[in-house]
């Protein structure tokens, strides 16, 4: 066999298991989430404590997971009566969902860790979170801003990644968390939709904050600025024609003018001649 075949054997056959190994992995998260969900509405609260921790335990969670993991985890807790553990529970919740609820119906085992999880976030004076704005131009270099607030420190960086459609791949840049501001380069003229997400990530690079994802990305449009016709307007002073024009009027007025002042009738002058002589009687004396 050629080298060449042989790296490309080996290169294919590495694609395909690390395809392999991705899939179950996804799948075994997905499975254990769904395992630990079931079991707290089947009412083994044991069972579900112990599948959303192993889930909590693994790296690279999406935001959706990690969520949903520490939601369970909380109420698991909560309803075996481990007091302190809902009530941290439920503080790591109320960083992933700030807007989290609990059932009114159910009873002080839940809603006394709650409210203390609550009291704490209430004296941290604000929310958890993360906000992201952009700001792009058409033809010039852009910036996406990134603000973190995280009292507890569970952010140990944010991964910004974006592309301008329809590139596939995306530019990434990792920031420390915080206020941030990512360059982006300016758009190709072939495309004006910025395509963008940022993950905010915990030591095992589970996302505590996120906005968009590689798979769905948040996106804004920049507008193309109309282009000049090849014939601009132009001001009616700056044509020759406007000089001709004005030229041929004026001509026009002067001779009209002249025809209209001049007399009607024309009447001889004298002809500068004197006849001298006397009157006698109102005849001629010679």
């Amino acid at each position: 066999m050629r080298p060449t075949r042989i790296s490309r054997f080996f290169a294919i056959a590495g694609f395909v298991a690390a395809t392999a190994l991705a899939g179950p992995s996804f799948a075994g998260v997905e499975s254990d989430l769904a395992s630990a969900e079931n079991a707290y509405a089947a009412l083994d609260y044991a069972t579900a404590t112990n599948a959303a921790e192993a889930v909590l335990g693994q790296r690279g969670l999406s935001h959706d997971v990690l969520t949903r993991a520490c939601r369970v985890a909380a109420l698991a807790h909560a309803a075996q009566g481990h007091g302190e553990q809902a009530k941290q529970a439920f503080v790591l919740l109320l960083q992933y969902d700030p807007e989290f609820k609990l059932d009114g119906k159910l009873g002080p085992r839940f809603s006394d860790p709650f409210a203390e999880a609550r009291g704490y976030w209430q004296a941290q004076g604000r929310k958890p979170g993360m906000d992201v704005e952009t700001f792009v131009t058409y033809g010039q270099v852009g910036q996406i801003r990134v603000a973190t607030r995280d009292p507890l420190g569970t952010v140990k960086r944010v991964t910004v990644g974006y592309r301008w459609a329809p590139a596939r791949d995306y530019a990434m840049t990792t920031v420390e968390p915080g206020t941030k501001q990512i360059e982006v380069e300016a758009n190709p003229s072939s495309s004006t939709r910025l395509e963008y997400y940022v993950r905010a990530v915990d030591a095992k690079d589970s996302a505590v904050f996120e906005d968009g994802s590689p798979e769905a990305p948040k996106s804004t449009t920049v507008t193309e600025p109309a282009h000049a016709t090849k014939e601009e307007k132009k001001s009616i002073f700056a044509s020759p024609w406007f000089y001709i024009a004005g030229g041929a009027l004026l001509a026009a007025a002067g001779t009209y003018g002249y025809f209209a002042l001049r007399p009607t009738e024309y009447t001889p002058a004298s002809s500068g001649r004197t006849t001298l002589g006397a009157a006698c009687g109102g005849a001629r004396c010679d």
